[in-house]
């Protein structure tokens, strides 16, 4: 009997004696959306089995040519990657959480105790000595590598860096003194036993000097070593004589520090010793400064941060407090409900972190003088109080986790940002929006640039630019015209504000500051006033708006007559619509805030937010109703009737994409804050899960179109991503509670309003990998610059509107956010002006600039 032949074209897969027909992988439709990365094969067959049915010893698999054999196991093969690929791609689109801070990554065990560890970023790995002398090889990610016994006898360790640790990587130190130990760990050199110290006098902590090649070294009899490394870190000789603590000073040296240099390129040394600090000038080699008394009690460790130009200090009396360079108090915290028993400060940031007995980390802003953040890593297992977090050692470089040291264990934290500042403005923000909206992108010739508007609660509204964090121009009102809406047309430079009272503002967005055109006040009581402001804009001529606009920016928004007959030559229309307490909408003409058209919407009761998509208005009252309006922004009765949706809850956000609705309703009675989703189709409502819902009020609601993703921000401190479908894609967990939220940007990006700082979230921290290949199949154009206007008008300007400017500053863009080191802080060109300007007669700006 011949043996049968498998022929590789035969689309049969061979079970038994029955042949089988293979499926095809690609006949089913399994994707939503095309994979651009997979490629479709014809005439391919692949087997169903598993793998082990093919590794048999039946006599027609192994007849079976090497090539066919070959060709059916790679099919194999590529039918289990793409199993796995697309098991990858469905774990992605679940709900995940990413939270701002400090996120635990590993603990580590240490069952002798733990008695040092040193960070080695050369070689990408940390060294943990424990209490039987053993040095335990781990890489940044805490995972093992090598366990070794210690050449000598240690009790601590700390690795050199730069290229004084090419050669020897380590100094330690013990009851024999010090020694180098190379990368490798093997005993490089030891101190001679004429440079030993006697009983009592072995060296506890050390801490080198790498830019003078130094060693300071704090020995256990009450005294400062100085040792400077010899041929090129091979060795170590003694550099001057021990100097020896005052007398009249209780305790012992704790911690040591490096601070500010004064003068320049004059390293100084800081020591805290009980309740005061020693400064040490190591270019004389001398005592220079005792600050005794600066806490209640002993001062447990102290740390210089460079991006603040201060001094830190932490105390068993619960409290954190910074020093100015000359050892003045600029700000106490008092968080800590324990002793602090450890700081660190995380690298080019003005960021604090403590430890404290209260078993909690916190994270501390020496910028902004707030807590920012606060972990319990006791939540994570039972410790006594021997298990407390006595050192905090900085992350080593970037991507480097923070390791906090207890007795027994290491604890990894990663840093995780998800946000970075894109500006610093004079008062806490309480509305915020993206100008122009966010429709497909324009002709990069008529590209206009992407703005935020920002209405604080100081009375001011800011134009500011995304792609330079700077303010391009600025409303300067009184705190009693806070804004309670704004809208901004930017291809014609106007600004409208309508205040808590009632009052309609226009103003002119053209100059720096604006200046305001007219004021409509409200009418008296009980006729109805405004309560709600949105712009509709109808875009149908780019290139048309873009002309507008530079026509506007190049006269600063005076023009005659006869320039406005020549810049409102386009087919765009702006509808300014205004909500009433009555429940009515009116349409206003642009320029003159002229009703043109007005109709019943939502009484009894008031209009309590619109929107708008390209087509429609979508308005909400206290009827318990949403309405979508079809919009003709060519005829004078602009606004007809569409649909109506009834709710059973106040609707007080809306966010309008396509034909479907998101409602943000809020009922103060229940406790009830949650996110309906109305449509047009065949499916009128999408809800979720309740769990999913916010637990606080909704401070902002918007969406990205292209994505087709919507963000909500809540009082709670999360933003929520969510798909089209309603559903939560992603929960943002900050350390902060955004007061407003918005897209900037077609790709994703978000700015959310903390305080009085605007943040930046890149898209990349929290967009699942089908919707970055998306976003990369778009056409994104580039950044418009977007500089700040000259100031004008200086004698209209107060001393206090000039603190307002100065108190500006822009941080970052999104050209920097996605890169590692953040931008250095700028000031808008006109802000050295305004530091000098004495206006009115008043006295010059106070010298609170120098925070800028």
């Amino acid at each position: 009997m011949e043996p049968e032949v498998w022929d590789a074209s035969n689309p049969f897969t061979i079970e038994g004696d029955h042949l089988i027909p293979d499926l095809d992988l690609y006949d089913a439709d399994i994707y939503d959306v095309p994979d651009p990365g997979l490629l479709n094969e014809e005439d391919e067959s692949s087997f169903k089995e598993a793998a082990p049915r093919l590794f048999t010893s039946n006599s027609r698999w192994q007849n079976v040519t090497p090539s066919a054999r070959a060709r059916q196991l790679w099919l194999l093969l590529r039918t289990g990657l793409q199993t796995s690929v697309e098991k990858e791609k469905r774990a992605e689109l679940h709900v995940a959480r990413l939270t701002h801070g400090l996120e635990l990554l590993r603990r580590l065990e240490v069952a002798a105790g733990l008695c040092s560890v040193a960070q080695d970023p050369m070689g990408r790995r940390f060294v943990v000595l424990d209490g039987a002398g053993r040095l335990h090889l781990r890489r940044e990610d805490g995972w093992a590598q090598e366990k070794l016994l210690a050449p000598v006898a240690l009790t601590g360790l700390v690795a050199l860096p730069g290229e004084l640790g090419t050669v020897g990587r380590f100094v330690g130190w013990g009851p024999a003194g010090l020694a180098i130990l190379r990368s490798d760990l093997s005993l490089l050199w030891q101190s001679k036993p004429v440079e030993r110290r006697v009983p009592g006098r072995e060296p506890v902590c050390c801490l080198p000097v790498p830019d003078a090649g130094l060693l300071l070294v704090a020995e256990a009899g009450r005294s400062l070593a100085l040792w400077k490394f010899r041929a090129g870190g091979r060795c170590l000789v003694p550099h001057g004589s021990p100097l020896w603590l005052p007398p009249n000073l209780s305790g012992a040296l704790a911690r040591l520090a490096l601070g500010p240099q004064h003068p320049p390129h004059v390293p100084r040394c800081c020591a805290a010793c009980g309740s005061a600090v020693l400064t040490f000038d190591l270019h004389t080699w001398a005592l220079t400064d005792v600050r005794r008394d600066l806490h209640k009690t002993t001062i447990s460790d102290l740390v210089y941060c460079r991006e603040a130009g201060a001094m830190v200090t932490a105390s068993r009396d619960s409290t954190v407090k910074v020093w100015e360079a000359d050892w003045q108090i600029r700000m106490v915290f008092v968080g800590h409900t324990g002793p602090v028993t450890a700081v660190a400060v995380l690298p080019s940031t003005a960021l604090v972190l403590s430890a404290s007995q209260d078993g909690t980390l916190r994270t501390w802003d020496l910028q902004a003088a707030a807590q920012v953040g606060e972990v319990a890593p006791s939540r994570w297992g039972p410790r006594g109080p021997s298990e407390t977090v006595s050192h905090l050692l900085a992350p080593a470089g970037p991507g480097w986790p923070l390791l906090a040291l207890r007795a027994r264990s290491v604890e990894l934290w990663r840093v995780r940002e998800l946000y970075s500042p894109l500006a610093q403005l004079s008062a806490p923000v309480l509305h915020l929006q993206v100008a122009p909206a966010l429709p497909s992108p324009m002709a990069p010739q008529a590209q206009l640039p992407t703005r935020l508007v920002c209405a604080c609660a100081d009375g001011s509204v800011y134009l500011v630019s995304v792609s330079s964090g700077h303010t391009v121009s600025a409303l300067l009102l009184e705190p009693e015209d806070c804004a309670a809406a704004v809208a901004y047309c930017l291809p014609r430079e106007v600004l409208w504000l309508l205040t808590r009272a009632g009052h309609l503002l226009c103003a002119n967005a053209a100059r720096c500051p604006m200046r305001v055109l007219h004021r409509l006040c409200p009418p008296p009581p009980p006729a109805p006033r405004p309560c709600c402001l949105h712009l509709y804009s109808h875009f149908t001529d780019p290139g048309s708006a873009f002309a507008t606009w530079e026509i506007v920016r190049q006269y600063k928004g005076e023009l005659c007559r006869s320039d406005v007959a020549g810049a409102w030559k386009d087919k765009n229309r702006y509808l300014l619509v205004v909500g009433h307490t009555d429940g009515t909408l009116s349409v206003l003409e642009l320029r003159s805030s002229k009703t043109v058209f007005r109709t019943e919407a939502h009484g009894p009761g008031p209009v309590t937010a619109i929107a708008s998509t390209w087509n429609s208005i979508v308005s909400s009252g206290g009827d318990l109703t949403v309405k979508m309006w079809r919009v003709f922004p060519y005829a004078e009765e602009s606004l007809s009737l569409l649909r109506t949706f009834s709710c059973c809850h106040p609707a007080l956000v809306l966010c309008a994409l396509g034909n479907r609705i998101t409602v943000g309703f809020e009922d103060l009675n229940s406790a009830t804050y949650g996110l309906v989703q109305f449509g047009l189709g065949n499916s009128p409502r999408f809800d979720h899960r309740p769990q999913d819902d916010p637990t606080d009020h909704i401070t902002g609601l918007c969406c990205c179109p292209t994505l087709k993703l919507y963000a909500c921000s809540s009082l709670d401190g999360t933003i929520g991503i969510w798909t089209a479908e309603n559903r939560l894609l992603r929960l943002l967990q900050l350390n902060g509670a955004p007061q407003a939220l918005s897209f900037c940007s077609n790709s994703g990006d978000l700015v959310l309003a903390l305080g009085s700082c605007l943040c930046l979230v890149g898209h990349r921290l929290y967009l699942p990998t089908s919707y970055l290949i998306k976003k990369l199949c778009q056409d994104v154009p580039d950044v418009v610059d977007d500089p700040p206007l000259p100031l004008t008008s200086q004698e209209s300007l107060t001393s206090a509107q000039l603190q307002r400017l100065a108190n500006l500053r822009g941080v970052a863009s999104l050209r920097s956010a996605g890169r590692p080191n953040r931008a250095v802080p700028e000031a808008p060109t006109w802000l050295p002006w305004v530091r000098a300007w004495p206006s009115c007669g008043a006295s010059p700006v106070p010298p609170f600039t120098r925070s800028l």
